[in-house]
């Protein structure tokens, strides 16, 4: 059984990729089947089947990532911000781009999460 109670089916496991591939945010797939998010990333540190999945659903996504359609001066707004607070969310919200985004870069631009690692690291 998964956090409350929460049994990973096939069929479940599935829905979830594909909402994933459907331009879905990890939050708003997970609630579409029922789960937290907290169920979510326990599932991907445990399962790395699971988790090279939910990369592959992401970096296939029908829609268009709008990391890409965010301006300069947007991620000139988010490094501002994320070196003064050391937070990717709040500096991705205060920048007016979808934190998702966000962590999708990172996960997929090795510079990008070099330099927003050292942008929070000088906060620590």
């Amino acid at each position: 059984m998964g956090a409350h109670g929460f049994v990973w089916r096939t069929r479940s496991r599935r829905q979830f990729l594909d909402h994933l591939r459907a331009g879905m945010a990890t939050t708003k797939a997970a609630a579409e089947v029922g789960i937290t998010t907290a169920t979510v990333y326990q599932r991907r540190r445990r399962d790395t089947g699971f988790a090279a999945a939910m990369d592959q659903a992401t970096a296939t996504r029908i829609t268009p990532e709008l990391a890409s359609a965010a301006t300069d001066a947007q991620w000139t707004a988010f490094y501002n911000h994320l070196a003064t607070h050391g937070v990717l969310r709040q500096a991705a919200l205060a920048a007016g781009i979808r934190p998702e985004s966000v962590y999708d870069r990172r996960r997929t631009d090795t510079d990008f999460a070099k330099r927003t690692d050292r942008l929070r690291a000088r906060r620590e």
